[in-house]
């Protein structure tokens, strides 16, 4: 079993690809509810047993490198559903943010905003027909979408799911 204590950089920042450069390494595929964690024991895509020991207050992210002795672990995020709206150009901004706010507010999901979209993770597709419900006073004045990516919560946003 191998075990890590420290992330020793990331394959998406700019020196990432160098500490890799011409090592072999295995990928972890992780899900974003546990790159909250500190610590975590899990398998490798080559069936290599892993324990992961951070720092108290360290997440792990997508890309993140972990080394240990000369061994590389590369952390791969799994793609999730997510459900994205997006709101119409000519709507009242105001009162339609606020009921967005509001009604993803109460189901406590994270959120990431790009633009005029703010996108949040769901847990099966029934709930596309859940949001759909609650969007109701708000259906028109936006355009709703689901599909499956790798998610990064707004690092602003500190929420806990149910």
């Amino acid at each position: 079993m191998l075990s890590s204590t420290s992330i020793v950089g990331n394959i998406f920042a700019e020196n990432g690809s160098q500490i890799l450069k011409g090592k072999t390494f295995e990928k972890l595929h992780i899900l974003r509810h546990d790159l909250e964690k500190n610590r975590l024991r899990r398998t490798t895509e080559k069936g290599t047993d892993i324990a992961i020991i951070l720092e108290r207050g360290s997440k792990l992210q997508h890309g993140d490198i972990l080394k240990h002795d000369a061994n590389f672990v590369v952390i791969e995020q799994l793609p999730e559903k997510v459900i994205t709206i997006k709101t119409k150009e000519n709507e009242d901004a105001f009162e339609l943010l606020v009921l967005l706010g509001y009604i993803i507010g109460n189901r406590h999901r994270p959120i990431s905003l790009e633009g005029r979209s703010v996108t949040f993770p769901i847990q099966s597709e029934s709930e596309l027909g859940v949001f759909e419900r609650l969007f109701t006073p708000i259906i028109e004045k936006i355009e709703m979408s689901l599909e499956e990516k790798i998610y990064r919560p707004d690092k602003r946003m500190n929420v806990h799911e149910h």
